[in-house]
């Protein structure tokens, strides 16, 4: 017996030594490569000769295009990334700096859960401020690290970056300045709104000054219009006294307009642009957080949303119900570990679409919810947050609030689709966006609870810099969804139609700091459809078909093997 142990030990090590010693060898591979680029970052004669550059990136390039899933993948595209934006110092060839922000690129989205990819983001803005002279992407970028890593150690340096960098608007047909034709504001209990009305686009730099002690000078939030002139119906003094602002002041030197805005104390704002007509608009949050510290130094600028929400929490309180309800307390998840909150629509006083037989909307999407949470834990091993668990009302800012309070990673909200034609049928995955397409503004109106004039009007806070930053990849998680929900379906039912992935103002979505998609699995309202949404076996289906879609986005995105 003692002989067969000792033969089964022997080749249990034989078998596990070629695994073993490959896994040395790619170690040293990566090793060695990193002892290069050190050893040259050292010795400043060496680097005056592009072939020794070439030598030691070389050995990089190898590693990560032979070992793309190996641990040390990231640290080596970072290192490709500072080697190129080092050699473009001496070599000043505008393709060595395009290389690394390429290295960049690809730390940030292959690898985004590094701790380096950050980094990576931070470097590539600086390269695209101070090299290719691209301050438009670098502002997405500082806005991307503020984002998706709003923990980390680049936040800060992101800000001040970002308070350096002009605001470009699109560029419109015609020559001649600008006009700056009105300016109006708007004040409620949480912010208040200052609009610019132009006649055309415009360049423009927001930063802020702190109060003045000596001189009794209020702090001022400002923004220098560059190529405008004033109409003579602008007044130079407007009287606003809300409780955050208390004057606007417009004065134009030769070729600049400043609009001031004197304010008590310097806290957080936001602002954005938006067109046909041309405005520039700032939301300054009268609870915000106080960025003055220092009465004698300037501020830092902070990109926040426009309206502070209450801690997600906290107990909310419904206005006709006699009770609070609390979303769940999940305010930590360990590092690396995927969170995915899913959102069943509507629940509570908000019944939803209502179909044949006093079916609630309410009702079967918190079932497909509950399987499509238990499907994801089950298969991706991963951490899942639903919304409400239970028949409870939540206001739908509060949802993606709470998404964004626990470092969500993906908001699926899962909703039933109605419609007047009682006809009308079909799947359908939206993602935040404004759209001009009728059907999707009246999807948007029946889901916000909104008349179609007041989604018109949510225009005006749609396009704010923090929501923007995840469409692309919004767009593509609503893809995957609708091509698997759609063909789960079609295996096992007939006359499913396909409504294909659409942009939508879903104020359930705005907001929303992770790829967010909104699910319309059915139509309530068709009876066909009806009868399907109150069957287990559908549901089922329906939350198999999410779940898909879900795991093929992670793998694209790297975040799933």
């Amino acid at each position: 017996m003692t002989r067969l142990v000792t033969c089964w030990i022997i080749l249990a090590i034989a078998l596990s030594a070629p695994a073993s010693f490959a896994a040395d060898k790619v170690n040293a591979e990566y090793h060695a490569a990193r002892a290069a680029y050190v050893s040259l970052s050292k010795d400043q004669a060496r680097q005056r000769y592009r072939h020794n550059w070439d030598k030691v990136l070389n050995k990089l390039q190898r590693f990560v295009k032979n070992h793309p899933r190996h641990s040390k993948a990231a640290s080596a595209c970072y290192l490709l990334g500072k080697g190129y934006r080092d050699l473009y110092r001496i070599s000043r060839s505008r393709k060595d700096a395009e290389q690394a922000v390429a290295y960049f690129k690809k730390l940030a989205r292959d690898y985004s859960r590094s701790s380096l990819a950050d980094d990576a983001l931070y470097i590539q803005a600086e390269i695209e401020t101070q090299i290719l002279q691209h301050p438009d992407t670098a502002r997405l970028l500082c806005n991307n690290i503020m984002c998706r890593y709003p923990g980390g150690d680049k936040v800060g340096d992101a800000r001040k970056l970002l308070k350096t960098l002009p605001v470009k608007v699109k560029a419109q047909h015609g020559g001649g300045h600008a006009v700056l034709k009105k300016v109006r504001y708007f004040s409620d209990k949480n912010h208040t709104r200052v609009v610019m009305d132009l006649d055309k686009s415009a360049t423009f730099v927001i930063n802020t000054l702190a109060a003045d002690k000596k001189s009794g000078a209020m702090a001022r939030i400002y923004l220098d219009l560059r190529g405008v002139k004033t109409a003579d119906s602008v007044e130079a003094t407007n009287n606003v006294n809300t409780p955050i602002v208390k004057r606007i002041r417009v004065g134009e030197h030769k070729n600049l307009t400043r609009v001031v805005c004197d304010v008590t104390r310097l806290t957080e704002y936001s602002v954005m642009t938006l067109h046909n007509p041309e405005r520039i608009i700032v939301d300054i949050a009268q609870n915000g957080a106080t960025l003055e510290k220092k009465p004698a130094k300037a501020t830092k600028t902070v990109a926040k949303k426009k309206k502070p929400r209450p801690k997600t929490a906290a107990p909310v309180v419904i206005e006709d119900q006699p009770m609070r309800v609390k979303l769940p307390d999940v305010s930590k998840k360990r590092r690396g570990q995927l969170r995915i909150v899913v959102d069943p629509g509507h629940g509570g006083k908000d019944p939803g679409a209502i179909g044949p037989g006093r079916l609630y909307e309410k009702t079967v999407v918190l079932k497909i919810a509950r399987e499509v949470a238990a499907r994801l834990k089950k298969e991706l091993k991963c951490d899942v947050v639903l919304t409400r668990s239970t028949d409870t009302y939540i206001p739908l800012q509060r949802r993606t609030a709470f998404a964004n309070k626990v470092h969500a990673d993906l908001f699926i909200s899962i909703h039933a689709n109605s419609s007047r034609n009682h006809k009308a049928h079909g799947v359908a995955t939206y993602y935040l966006n404004f759209s001009k397409n009728h059907k999707a503004v009246a999807v948007a109106a029946r889901e916000n609870g909104m008349s179609l004039q007041d989604v018109g009007d949510l225009e005006l806070i749609l396009f704010d810099l923090m929501a923007n930053a995840k469409i692309n990849e919004s767009s593509r998680l609503a893809a995957q969804i609708q091509q698997s929900l759609t063909g789960e379906l079609r295996r096992h039912y007939s006359n499913v139609k396909n409504l294909g992935v659409r942009q939508g103002p879903f104020y359930v979505l705005l907001g929303a700091t992770m790829p967010s998609v909104l699910v319309e699995v059915a139509f309530i309202s068709n009876q066909q459809e009806a009868r399907r949404l109150n069957s287990a076996r559908f549901r089922q289906r329906a939350a198999r078909g999410i779940v898909a879609g879900v795991k093929k986005y992670l793998r694209t995105q790297n975040l799933l093997r």
